[in-house]
């Protein structure tokens, strides 16, 4: 069986990859936290397909990553499971650094490829990928629309109408510096949620009992990818990392499509 790590190309600059792919940013999220139990603070980046509940809009501590005590994010986790009527259990349904819907794309030309590459944890597509390759794939990826907040530079003659309806909507799009005819076509952010296995030298060595942190040797992990590691999904997260990885199949697939801005890299 062969697998692919799936990723953007090189890019020749910072400056072309922000051009190319953009910012995305999410604007709700759980703080970090400080655990007593392991004595460790930190935060993730996972992205939940879950919206911001409304309750937390004007909420400063869910627009803050600075890390909280573990039992104010344990009663914060409970809180937020409350809005969303949602069965929870600490610190695994909702972790330290998650972050909510909806997600702002920011990009400094109209973009056109089919796979977009703005946000560590996951990476966009066109509507045509969407149609293509992953509506075939739920139950291992969620697909979320991104709301495309700022397109271009500002022209003169629509920078204050921009500024006022930015204003009075934190959740309403607005493309700029496009002419009437130009348009974008929707954009999707793609939510990997299956993982492999652990990779060799992977293994926790302990589990926080309160926080569920493991703890691993990263510097003696193998970050290669292995069948027997595989847990049957086309798509999948490298277990311990942010490393995304198909199958030959699915790599195929993409890439009859004709897609653009996507490469594969052999394991």
């Amino acid at each position: 069986m062969q697998f692919f790590r799936m990723r953007s190309p090189e890019y020749s600059s910072t400056h072309q990859d922000l051009f190319i792919n953009g910012n995305l940013e999410h604007v709700y999220r759980f703080p970090g936290v400080s655990c007593l139990a392991c004595r460790t603070t930190y935060g993730g980046s996972r992205i939940l397909s879950d919206p911001a509940p409304q309750q937390i809009l004007n909420d400063k501590r869910f627009k803050s990553r600075w890390p909280v005590s573990d039992e104010e994010h344990a009663a914060m986790q409970k809180e937020i499971a409350g809005y969303l009527n949602k069965e929870f259990v600490s610190f695994v349904t909702f972790r330290p650094g998650d972050n909510f819907q909806p997600a702002y794309l920011s990009i400094p030309a109209k973009p056109t490829a089919d796979f977009l590459w703005p946000n560590i944890r996951s990476f966009v597509v066109s509507e045509r990928m969407k149609k293509m390759v992953f509506e075939e794939l739920s139950g291992t990826v969620d697909i979320v629309p991104i709301e495309l907040r700022k397109v271009g530079k500002p022209k003169p003659n629509v920078a204050a109408d921009t500024a006022s309806r930015e204003s009075s909507t934190m959740g309403r799009s607005r493309l700029e510096s496009l002419d009437s005819d130009e348009s974008v076509g929707p954009y999707y952010q793609i939510l990997v949620r299956a993982e492999s296995d652990y990779p060799k030298g992977g293994l926790p060595l302990s589990t926080c009992s309160v926080c569920k942190r493991e703890y691993i040797e990263e510097e003696k992990r193998e970050l290669i990818m292995k069948e027997d590691m595989w847990r049957g999904q086309p798509i999948f997260f490298l277990k311990t990392t942010l490393y995304v990885v198909v199958t030959e199949a699915l790599a195929e697939k993409i890439r009859k499509a004709h897609a653009t801005n996507v490469d594969f890299v052999p394991y």
